[in-house]
């Protein structure tokens, strides 16, 4: 399903609506006029730019997002091992239409995803359910949620209560993530921490219940782009019509790439620019029917 004018317009005024019933910031703003721009990447994939001048959230704001039909293919691809990759690197060697950053990874040797991994049934990084940024053990609120492929589909699923849970998943590809934003078209709870209240450029993954999938990246740290909160990001991904809707890794991995181009303006040069992009362990791309 494409995002018509018509489309954006509902999906925008849906967002006023979920507005006025989440903790208010800016209630008054006019949220969503946004210069939109649509390009056909390939069958049934769509991508959508907009810029925003003061009017989203009360700031100014730059968001892609990327459309996926039902019917093409999706896959979470490692970076080769004991290495960091750019995003337009991993796209370009898996032969991909477009993609997005994964999910959070250590910067400095040992290099790789700090949260479980699996690819093609290989378990790439070991579940780190008493480890990673929670020093009384359990599960950290950047892992409460996992997204899988399973015969190309794309899912966002939610954790249990069980350490090995992400290991029970029956798919191919699985990469533990957070937090979580939406299930069953309901908001999740999100943590009162700095990581959530603090705007920062933010990656998303979506999935409506028709079985489209978005693939969602905002800017930030500029004065073009002042980037996200979790609430906001919830929002946006909210209006745009998702069920399931999880965080991915953002700030300065947060990036999107278009037939090999960075398409956002990520934010390790500290420009506006698409020179900014920053290696990573992981991504999702999608490749055409």
């Amino acid at each position: 399903m494409n995002l018509s004018k018509n489309k954006v317009g509902r999906a925008l005024c849906a967002l006023v609506l979920v507005w006025m019933v989440m903790p208010a910031q800016a209630q008054d703003a006019d949220l969503w006029k946004g210069d939109w721009r649509h390009e056909t990447v390939a069958d049934g994939i769509v991508l959508h730019q907009a810029a925003f001048t003061g009017n989203l959230f009360d700031a100014n704001q730059y968001l892609c997002v990327l459309e996926v039909a039902p019917g093409a293919r999706f896959d979470i691809v490692p970076a080769q091992e004991h290495t960091l990759e750019k995003t337009t690197a991993l796209v370009g060697r898996y032969g991909a239409v477009a993609g997005v950053n994964g999910s959070f990874f250590n910067m400095r040797a040992p290099y790789g995803s700090v949260n479980y991994l699996r690819v093609d049934d290989h378990e790439l990084a070991p579940n780190a359910f008493d480890s990673y940024e929670n020093a009384r053990g359990g599960r950290s609120t950047r892992q409460n949620g996992a997204v899988a492929t399973f015969q190309g589909g794309l899912y966002v699923l939610k954790a249990d209560i069980l350490s090995r849970w992400e290991r029970d998943i029956e798919a191919e590809d699985v990469v533990t993530t957070g937090p979580l934003l939406l299930i069953g078209g309901v908001p999740e709870t999100l943590a009162l921490d700095n990581f959530n209240k603090t705007r920062h450029p933010r990656t998303a993954v979506g999935r409506r219940a028709d079985g489209t999938v978005l693939l969602v990246v905002a800017d930030g740290r500029s004065s073009e782009a002042a980037g996200l909160t979790m609430w906001e990001l919830q929002q946006v991904m909210a209006a745009l019509g998702c069920a399931d809707a999880i965080n991915l890794d953002g700030g300065g991995s947060t990036a999107m790439v278009v037939r090999e181009a960075v398409v956002n303006h990520p934010s390790d040069n500290r420009r506006f620019d698409a020179g900014g992009e920053r290696a990573v362990a992981n991504a999702i791309i999608v490749k055409e029917k």
